[in-house]
């Protein structure tokens, strides 16, 4: 298999050094954590195509959607798709656009991919602490959603910091697996 899990072109890859070894054993134990957490997600997401049904066959047939169910949709899938984040992007990428980096030899796409997994693991960072100081002033306004529920904006606000978070220690994974390529040679 090649980096990115596609078949490989025949070269046998070295063995694995310590940090790529800590780094697949340290995902390891993410994935024990994140699966039932994508769990809640995927039980959100029936419980919101069941209640989109209910409002629509409340509609067409009875004259009387499901109150709220704009509020449930919305709140819904932001909590189907935070808590599925991590899971999702556990193990290798499933995209990668190397258009430019294929050009480069191997050493030089390992030292940009170091690069990348910082930057990505500094901009997670910045979001979650900022979604995080964005709820705090979600509830000190004491905000809610638009709809006839109601429902306060804060919990969703932090969920969202939390589903950032659950992306951190993947791409620290990423980054010690890389560094450890690096090392190796």
């Amino acid at each position: 298999m090649s980096e990115h899990g596609q078949p490989g072109g025949g070269a046998v890859a070295p063995p694995p050094s310590g940090l790529a070894q800590f780094a697949d054993s340290f995902e390891a134990v993410l994935g024990k954590i994140y699966r039932p957490i994508g769990w809640v997600g995927a039980a959100t997401l029936l419980f919101v195509v069941v209640m989109m049904v209910w409002s629509v066959i409340g509609r067409k047939f009875f004259n009387n959607p499901l109150e709220g169910s704009g509020d449930i949709q919305e709140m819904g899938l932001l909590v189907m798709t935070m808590t599925v984040m991590g899971l999702e992007h556990l193990g290798h990428e499933k995209m990668t656009v190397n258009l430019l980096t294929r050009k480069f030899s191997k050493p030089v796409n390992r030292v940009i991919n170091i690069v990348i997994y910082c930057l990505a693991i500094v901009i997670l960072s910045v979001a979650v602490w900022q979604l995080i100081v964005w709820a705090g002033a979600l509830l000190e306004r004491g905000e809610t959603t638009p709809g006839v529920l109601e429902l306060p904006k804060y919990p969703f606000a932090y969920l969202c910091a939390f589903g950032m978070f659950t992306l951190i220690p993947i791409y620290v994974a990423r980054l010690l697996r890389a560094l450890g390529g690096v090392v190796v040679e």
